[in-house]
């Protein structure tokens, strides 16, 4: 019977990430490579985080579907914990989260962020951990989802 309680879970937030994920995707590395000034960099850095903010603000109504989904994911067996202790928001991953695509990692990841980055604008980065080793795997944050580097 738990079994079955995971797979739907599963198939649940497979969904979520095709509805809700798509929302709040991440436009990562919006910085031209090799600008000639300085000025220009600065003045591209400014215009991202101004995106970056509105997108936050246009979002926040979605911060209590976020909210399901990561509960969704502590139930269905994908996460065993979710936590932002002191700014440094962290995921223990389980075996289910490594049967979906990189894509569908990334957008339950980028949802978990979402969430953390709304409430604390100081929050940089989620970390990501492997619950049965206890190793970090990878991050999410604005260049979007890193595992394994």
């Amino acid at each position: 019977m738990k079994n079955n309680r995971n797979i739907f879970w599963l198939i649940f937030m497979i969904f979520i990430i095709g509805v809700y994920g798509i929302s709040c995707k991440q436009d990562g590395g919006t910085q031209k490579e090799g600008e000639s000034s300085n000025m220009e960099s600065k003045n591209t850095e400014a215009k991202a985080q101004a995106a970056h903010e509105k997108r936050i603000e246009d979002t926040k109504h979605l911060q209590e579907k976020r909210k399901e989904i990561m509960d969704g994911m502590l139930e269905g067996g994908l996460a065993s914990r979710i936590e932002n202790p002191r700014g440094e928001p962290f995921i223990y991953v389980m075996q289910p989260f490594y049967l979906l695509t990189l894509d569908e990692q990334a957008s339950l990841m980028n949802v978990v962020w979402y969430y953390f980055i709304t409430e604390d604008r100081g929050v940089d980065v989620l970390t990501i951990f492997d619950e049965d080793t206890g190793n970090e795997i990878g991050t999410f944050g604005r260049k979007g989802l890193l595992i394994g580097e």
